[in-house]
């Protein structure tokens, strides 16, 4: 049994973390951070720590098997971790490649790895392409396009479960998916910032403003508009995902990649974006101050007079109007006006 122990005698353990013994499971499960094997990092970190070593020291110090531990030293020459002993070195001592040039040997074999693997990716969608009759290589790779309902909802999951730098997006009837915030929530949750303009009808059904407060609670900035162009997502500026035409967003759908559309879809959400009043957090504003703003307009107080009297900016005045609105179910002042007078407010 392999019983050898690449820990110090205090317990600690070595420096590409190896500890306990090569026979034990963890020794022998899947190679770890260094990209090679429990059992050859064992076998490296006791060669580091005993310094130049026979076949048969490293054997006895690591209580295995000479031909086991050959075996692993032979790997580790070929990876250029360790050198084999000189054929005129009677000797016969093993020597390990200092840590610091073995990583950087790692890191250089982890990015070749990693051009092949893009290489293959990129062999494979040009397949994928060509399979959905998109030949024009121009075309395929500026968009696709998805059809069908439960298509476009697995591709915006995927999407989401891939976002690590921003998620920005145009909402509006009709929705793909109803009532289900838990994938933005596990974006948002993983820290990406996540940025949404709602059109106001969308905020005018109670389960979806429910929806995006719950949204709001968990990190989203929000915004709302009277209008939106069309729906629109864009993740990580790499990706965008829009209706293939108005009316038809739930069975055809345009994925967009790096290209001067994209570009220009980037810059329309940052045009209603910056057009849209903030959405506030739930509860955010207390009731006494609710009951003043409802009074003063009612009382047909205009915001910069209702800013004025409240020592405020207009722009608060508005955000607050907004957010008044959305809680009552109004889409303009007057009915918000009628709805506080049903509720009791005023």
């Amino acid at each position: 049994m392999l019983a050898a122990h690449a820990h110090g005698p205090d317990g600690s353990q070595g420096p590409l973390g190896t500890q306990g013994s090569l026979g034990s499971p963890v020794q022998q499960g899947p190679p770890g951070p260094t990209g090679i094997s429990r059992i050859e990092e064992a076998v490296y970190v006791t060669l580091c720590r005993r310094g130049p070593s026979t076949l048969a020291e490293l054997a006895r110090a690591l209580e295995a098997d000479e031909a086991t531990v050959l075996q692993q030293l032979t790997s580790l020459d070929a990876r250029g971790l360790a050198r084999r002993p000189k054929p005129r070195d009677d000797s016969g001592r093993w020597t390990a490649v200092a840590p610091d040039l073995a990583v950087q040997r790692i890191l250089r074999d982890r990015e070749a790895e990693s051009r092949r693997l893009h290489e293959e990716i990129t062999r494979l969608l040009d397949g994928y392409h060509r399979s959905r009759g998109q030949h024009d290589p121009a075309l395929r790779d500026l968009v696709e396009v998805v059809t069908g309902r439960e298509a476009i909802a697995d591709l915006w999951l995927s999407l989401l479960d891939g976002a690590a730098e921003q998620v920005d997006i145009l909402d509006k009837p009709p929705f793909v998916q109803v009532d289900n915030a838990g994938p933005e929530l596990d974006v948002l949750a993983r820290g990406v910032p996540v940025r949404s303009v709602y059109e106001r009808a969308a905020l005018l059904r109670s389960d979806k403003l429910e929806e995006v407060r719950g949204l709001i609670t968990a990190g989203e900035q929000a915004g709302t508009v009277a209008d939106l162009p069309f729906k629109l997502a864009l993740v990580d500026r790499r990706w965008a995902l829009l209706p293939l035409a108005t009316g038809a967003e739930l069975s055809g759908a345009l994925l967009v990649r790096p290209s001067p559309l994209l570009d220009a879809l980037a810059q329309t959400f940052e045009a209603q974006w910056a057009r849209s009043i903030p959405v506030p957090a739930p509860d955010r504003q207390p009731d006494a101050d609710r009951f003043e703003l409802l009074t003063l307009l009612a009382a047909g107080m205009t915001d910069d007079g209702i800013a004025r009297h409240l020592g405020i900016s207009a722009r608060t005045v508005q955000r607050r109007v907004s957010a008044l609105m959305v809680g009552l179910g109004a889409s303009n002042r007057f009915q918000a006006g009628v709805q506080a007078a049903r509720r009791g407010l005023l």
